[in-house]
């Protein structure tokens, strides 16, 4: 049989959702009938891969715009049969370049978020709408992660056969292998946010909530733009002693793992992988109602192990009513509340399947 090229692409590799889940991808797909080269257009990044160096192609490029041509060119060089793209800004750009330079590749597109918010607050949103609506029906596939954004895509006029939904990948064995739980000292509710410190993430909304809740603490792991701007949040409410913010860290599951809850505060997202890696950690998650991506999970929220909040005021009455877990002088890792999800090799061989399908059908 003969291989397939295959090429990811991916603006950096930031520690990101979307990043992980094409990083996993490459890592477990058939390398017998596949040959994947990532390109990144630029390297910079703390997330760690076992991707060989010779199958990563870095465009050495900070603004995506001034990569294209090189992007094209690379494309071309590498002839593959597939592109899986990513992001909206990167992936619109490939679908309406197809016709110009690399007609018969087939490009996958991966929708990371709830389109029409995500769009609404990109730079040149009014753009990037018309693109999309335009040329996103172009793409040979889809890749949803939940039921609402399958949902969003049919009513955006996207025909239900060009989807293909199917959950991130979750690896137990990884998440789960946590040596030292990192609990802040002291009595009360320990909660932890996960992500980068920006608009999306909604750090903002929650920040005023913890000022009105007694005996808690919230540790922030990620970095990001509206890091100073939070941190004078912090500051102007006199919080500073029940807010820490640590940056990036490696070690983000220890500190979820010890924590009574994760909060999950964003205005917006696709499926975040950081809430089911909680589950999968034994800790509950409190988000709003905005992450309907969540809703797929019915057996997890009918068992109580996430909280939908409606609005800031009812995710204030839950905190004040939560009470610390009962081994939180010294915590244990709890056991997963996860019930179905796809190892990295069940997604990638689900993955297989579909281009599979795709590169036989005309």
């Amino acid at each position: 049989m003969k291989t397939k090229n295959i090429v990811f692409i991916l603006p950096s590799l930031a520690g990101g959702g979307a990043e992980k889940v094409i990083i996993s991808l490459i890592e477990n797909i058939d390398n017998s009938y596949y040959k994947p080269t990532l390109i990144v257009q630029n390297k910079s990044g703390p997330l760690k891969t076992k991707i060989n160096k010779k199958n990563i192609i870095d465009l050495k490029y900070n603004n995506f715009r001034y990569a294209i041509p090189k992007l094209i060119k690379t494309i071309i060089i590498v002839k593959p049969d597939i592109i899986i793209s990513t992001f909206p800004h990167i992936t619109l750009p490939l679908i309406i370049l197809k016709y110009l330079f690399y007609k018969k590749t087939k490009i996958i597109a991966r929708v990371p978020n709830m389109v029409n918010l995500s769009l609404s607050h990109s730079p040149y949103s009014k753009l990037l709408k018309l693109l999309h609506r335009i040329f996103m029906l172009r793409a040979n596939k889809i890749i949803v992660t939940s039921k609402s954004m399958q949902n969003d895509l049919i009513a955006r006029g996207i025909k239900k056969e060009r989807l293909f939904l199917i959950h991130n990948p979750l690896d137990k064995n990884s998440i789960r292998n946590v040596r030292d739980l990192k609990r802040f000292p002291g009595i009360g509710l320990r909660l932890v946010i996960v992500g980068r410190l920006t608009y999306q993430k909604g750090i903002d909304r929650v920040i005023p909530i913890i000022s009105k809740i007694n005996n808690c603490h919230l540790t922030i792991i990620g970095d990001g733009k509206d890091e100073k701007k939070l941190k004078n949040m912090v500051s102007n409410l006199a919080i500073e002693d029940k807010v820490k913010f640590i940056g990036f860290s490696y070690y983000a599951n220890s500190y979820i793992a010890a924590a009574d809850y994760l909060l999950l505060p964003s205005r917006w997202e696709g499926l975040p992988n950081i809430a089911l890696e909680s589950l999968i950690l034994g800790t509950p998650v409190i988000s709003f109602k905005e992450i309907v991506g969540l809703n797929d999970f019915e057996y997890e929220i009918s068992l109580g192990s996430i909280r939908l909040c409606k609005e800031d005021a009812e995710m204030e009455y839950i905190l004040n009513i939560l009470k610390p877990r009962k081994d939180y002088l010294k915590p244990i890792i709890r056991n997963s509340v996860l019930k179905n999800f796809n190892s990295p090799k069940t997604y990638a061989k689900k993955i297989e399947i579909m281009i599979k399908g795709l590169i036989g059908a005309k």
